[in-house]
């Protein structure tokens, strides 16, 4: 295959992520988001709220709102950030990283769409999530860093999710509700009326 030909394939296979850039995770939880949402949030710079729904969706379906408490998100596998990802409209696929290369190899020595396009990395039981020299990762607390400065670079890469189009996102991704409190009308303390309605 020319060289010539070989760009015009990648091209055509880019759609329009090429250069597409990772953002800084918002993390609107009150607990820290764990690596497969972090990297997700940082390829579709969604908050980590709703991508923990978005794994919680796909992992138990629409009925996990009926839980009495809503399913933690820690440990993630490769098909549930793939669909997950989907469910935001980016399609992509794995690949296996031949010979197991540590971090900072593969980024030196990666190239055509791994290169130029988001994605996900998985180091050892981790995922972190890269575009171009960019990298986003729990350790890096959701912020980007400089992929040179990549905290784990002698972790080994066992394959990537390459992120190569875009798709409709889904209608709707459930959330649970906070619980509804009927808000009761200011009075002064002490009054009658008080009274007679805490007799009740």
């Amino acid at each position: 295959m020319t060289i010539a030909m070989a760009r015009l394939n990648t091209s055509a296979a880019s759609n329009d992520l090429a250069g597409h850039r990772l953002r800084d995770v918002v993390n609107d939880t009150k607990s820290r988001a764990f690596c497969g949402p972090t990297a997700v949030a940082a390829i579709t710079g969604e908050p980590v709220s709703r991508v923990r729904d978005a794994f919680r969706l796909v992992r138990y379906g629409t009925n996990w709102i009926r839980r009495h408490r809503s399913p933690p998100i820690m440990g993630t596998y490769t098909h549930e950030i793939e669909r997950v990802l989907r469910l935001f409209g980016y399609v992509g696929a794995w690949h296996k990283v031949p010979g197991r290369p540590t971090l900072a190899a593969y980024l030196e020595d990666r190239g055509g769409l791994q290169r130029t396009h988001p994605c996900v990395v998985r180091v050892t039981r981790h995922v972190v999530a890269v575009s171009g020299w960019v990298f986003c990762d729990t350790a890096s607390k959701g912020q980007l860093v400089n992929a040179d400065d990549a905290p784990g670079r002698r972790k080994r890469v066992k394959d990537v999710l390459v992120i190569t189009g875009r798709i409709p996102p889904a209608a709707h991704i459930p959330t649970k509700a906070a619980p509804a409190h009927a808000d009761r009308p200011a009075s002064p303390r002490g009054m009658v009326a008080d009274m007679a309605a805490a007799a009740r």
